[in-house]
């Protein structure tokens, strides 16, 4: 692996935080790129406030997913204080980036008098692509590595005697199609609120879960289930409900009973 990309005397150059720079950078480009494409009813921001609206973006993301990893590996960090913003080290939890980029983004919509799922929805599909770049930092940092596997599929990372799955590159995958599938359907999509974010809820939730089984770095929280399982459990209650309700389906309790209709007949 690379953990280092460039050490020029005192300056170094951790590969994470420049796969971070390039997911920021790539994301944003083309999401402004496409605001500009898009039909004028469908844009729900625009390409000039998506810069300042990536960057709080990306201030709520990344103290979230530092705060909870912190919060989770506290004895480690009490330990050693000053590894605490050491961001360019690695050492970020998803869910509390997408927990703090929600809240932050959410703030930045009020204040600007958007409406958040229709912006959430126009932009989520560079979310994805953002993730995507980004696992492929966490696969060069050598974090968030599978469980030992035998065969020629398994990677060897330092420090490691035996080859893991490298679940890394595995949601990478994953997280590009899911940017293809919901970059493929705009603008159409655009056109029911909430669908494209609910999907991307869903579908994230899903390879998250499956991806969670193959993690040799996690510990079960409940039933066997580790806390990113639960979270995606919850993705895919809150996805689903999302997508099928904008669809127009409709979970009917106790639909009144109806009796056949029959012709009538001469008796």
């Amino acid at each position: 692996m690379h953990p280092i990309l460039l050490k020029l005397g005192p300056f170094t150059l951790y590969t994470y935080g420049a796969m971070l720079v390039l997911a920021f950078a790539v994301s944003t480009w083309l999401g402004a790129r496409t605001a500009r494409q898009l039909p004028q009813e469908l844009v729900a921001i625009t390409s000039d406030q998506l810069l300042d609206f990536t960057a709080v973006l990306l201030f709520g993301g990344l103290f979230g997913a530092r705060f909870l990893y912190v919060v989770l590996r506290w004895e480690e960090f009490a330990a050693a204080p000053q590894h605490i913003i050491a961001l360019w080290e690695g050492g970020l939890v998803w869910y509390g980036g997408f927990a703090g980029g929600v809240l932050a983004s959410w703030l930045y919509v009020r204040s600007h008098r958007l409406s958040w799922l229709r912006v959430a929805d126009q932009v989520v599909p560079f979310l994805a692509l953002g993730h995507a770049i980004g696992r492929i930092g966490c696969f060069l940092n050598g974090c968030c590595y599978g469980k030992p596997v035998d065969g020629c599929c398994g990677v060897l990372f330092p420090g490691h005697q035996t080859p893991v799955v490298p679940t890394q590159l595995l949601e990478s995958l994953g997280l590009f199609a899911i940017y293809l599938w919901l970059r493929g359907r705009q603008p159409g999509i655009l056109r029911s609120p909430g669908r494209s974010f609910g999907g991307y809820l869903l579908l994230y939730g899903l390879l998250r879960f499956g991806i969670e089984y193959l993690r040799g770095d996690q510990t079960a929280w409940w039933m066997g289930l580790t806390l990113q399982q639960l979270i995606s459990l919850g993705m895919l209650l809150v996805g689903g409900t999302l997508w099928f309700q904008v669809s127009g389906f409709k979970f009917l309790v106790n639909p009144p009973n109806k009796k056949p209709e029959t012709r009538n007949q001469k008796r």
